[in-house]
């Protein structure tokens, strides 16, 4: 969700099998449980519709974001619920939505998809201008610690099934920019590159950050032993929302 799509065309067409199916979605759904049931309901990063899909079935109606058109391609060819609505729109700028919700929530570190603490302060405002007081907003980011170590071990590459062939990853950390780059060797089919730079932020700055955009009551379940991410709750304040402070990003 930065200013360039990451997700393009080459993650999309691999991401269902490749990322979805290996990824349970079930303690994700568990954890929002509570925060989404009968409630209306903004899934930032939608995708292809992995944790949107049977959030919908609980939720009073999901509105999913993506800045991916190819992703958001992928996940209007499938059989959509009634209830779930997609936009084509980047949280680093004021969001075109009308209503507010009374849950967000953001997966697989997709608000970490920012070029600085500023961007992310940015977006995480934008959440809190669409979110009633009160609201439950949920989320994770990546675990500084885990992918520092990862870092070190250099290129990883692993068997994939159905189809059959090899993943290989690598993992780089400069300061607080983590970049990771994939490639899929199906056996019978051509590879597919793709990579993607995230920033790397320590909990007690996310806290600082979530403060001054109106959040409280935050909660941080740090990663386990071999968890790629830290697990945030909050609530939006019962204050005013922040008005736009990012003047105007760059698309």
């Amino acid at each position: 969700m930065t200013a360039d799509v990451q997700y393009g065309p080459e993650v999309a067409s691999v991401y269902d099998w490749f990322i979805s199916r290996n990824i349970p979605v079930g303690p994700t759904l568990e954890r929002l449980r509570p925060a989404v049931t009968g409630a209306r309901v903004l899934e930032l990063g939608v995708g292809t519709g992995r944790v949107a899909l049977p959030v919908a079935a609980l939720a009073e109606r999901v509105v999913g974001l993506d800045n991916s058109p190819a992703m958001l391609a992928r996940l209007r060819a499938k059989e959509l619920p009634a209830n779930l609505d997609l936009v084509e729109a980047d949280v680093r700028h004021r969001l075109p939505l009308t209503g507010r919700f009374q849950a967000a929530y953001a997966t697989l570190g997709s608000l970490a998809c920012v070029r600085s603490r500023a961007e992310l302060g940015a977006a995480l405002a934008h959440v809190r201008q669409v979110l009633e007081p009160g609201a439950a907003f949920c989320f994770d980011l990546y675990s500084v610690p885990l992918y520092r170590q990862l870092a070190d071990l250099g290129p990883v590459t692993i068997p994939t099934e159905d189809p059959a062939g090899t993943a290989t990853c690598t993992v780089d950390v400069d300061g607080d920019r983590l970049t990771t780059g994939t490639t899929v060797d199906p056996l019978d089919a051509p590879s597919v590159h793709f990579s993607e730079q995230v920033l790397l932020i320590a909990p007690d700055e996310v806290r600082a950050l979530l403060a001054e955009a109106g959040f409280t009551d935050v909660h941080v379940e740090p990663a386990g032993p071999h968890e790629p991410y830290d697990w945030y709750r909050c609530r939006a304040g019962s204050g005013a929302a922040p008005t736009d402070r990012t003047g105007g990003l760059p698309c």
